[in-house]
């Protein structure tokens, strides 16, 4: 096949705008230090950087959820706490009221101070976070617990997703905080006993109000328990995301002297096919006149 000078001329201005458009990449990547404009000049990378993103957020909701686990384990910490300040307090009177120093009237006052104490401990158990009841459990959107220590809500806490697949109980329910302990079973035989003035109920009920206080010891404990696991599961969400970051930033960015250098390149093959191409079109021209 005869290749005519318009073929020829054709063939060199294709070249010519195939090297424009890699010159204006090349310039783009040093200016945005970006390797790419667009998904469709380079679809794996572009894929790269979409499933690197789509896997950042992930990591971004997961830290969020781990954080609000942490805040709800800080604030049933404290009401552990506080739980064991009343029970203290509660083990104190009987032991004061159960020996023969007690009175109907000192106990009579005491069995008021109990009932303060057990208010105390309900209203602890309808604490609220945010807008949710924290020990509601599964039911978060109405009090746990009703005046006289009913629990009306679910006997399991919630979960939390903070990793693909991997759920944490975040706290633990109502049930489990003032119920199975004995904590209200205990503080509630103890003023039954002071109202009926009845100093070996008194002295007795310092037995199960022990056992309510090394519950919620227990419970305390396993509260931080929870907390270090959430610690260690924030360790490998970080290096999780910087591993991303790292894979998404290889797949997105270029190193500006990399970009330099291919800039570089370009530019000189292009003014070499500029000269080329003149050169040529020249000779073309001369032949024809």
């Amino acid at each position: 096949m005869r290749i005519t000078n318009s073929m020829m001329q054709e063939r060199l201005l294709r070249n010519l705008q195939e090297q424009g458009a890699q010159y204006l990449r090349a310039s783009d990547q040093v200016t945005t230090g970006l390797r790419n404009s667009r998904i469709s000049d380079d679809p794996v990378a572009g894929s790269q950087v979409l499933a690197s993103d789509s896997a950042l957020r992930a990591v971004e909701q997961y830290r969020r959820s781990v954080t609000s686990v942490q805040s709800r384990q800080a604030a049933e910490e404290s009401t552990l706490d506080q739980l064991g300040d009343l029970l203290s307090r509660a083990k104190e009177l009987a032991t004061a009221q159960g020996s023969a120093t007690g009175n109907a009237a000192t106990r009579a006052a005491a069995a008021v101070e109990v009932q303060s104490l057990i208010d105390q401990a309900i209203s602890l158990g309808n604490l609220r976070f945010g807008n949710d009841y924290l020990f509601g459990g599964l039911a978060t959107d109405a009090p746990p617990f009703q005046p006289n220590g009913t629990y009306v809500g679910t006997p399991t806490g919630r979960q939390a997703e903070v990793g693909d697949g991997i759920l944490v109980d975040t706290v633990h329910s109502g049930e489990e905080l003032l119920v199975t302990s004995g904590v209200l079973t205990s503080l509630t035989a103890l003023r039954d006993a002071l109202t009926a003035n009845n100093p070996s109920g008194v002295l007795a009920s310092g037995g199960p109000l022990d056992t309510a206080f090394n519950a919620t010891q227990i419970t305390l404990t396993e509260v931080g328990a929870r907390s270090r696991n959430l610690e260690l599961t924030t360790g490998s969400l970080t290096a999780l995301q910087t591993a991303l970051d790292a894979k998404r930033s290889a797949a997105a960015e270029i190193p500006l002297e990399e970009a330099m250098l291919n800039f570089s390149a370009i530019q000189t093959a292009m003014r070499a096919a500029y000269e080329a191409t003149s050169r040529i079109l020249q000779t073309s021209l001369t032949e024809y006149l």
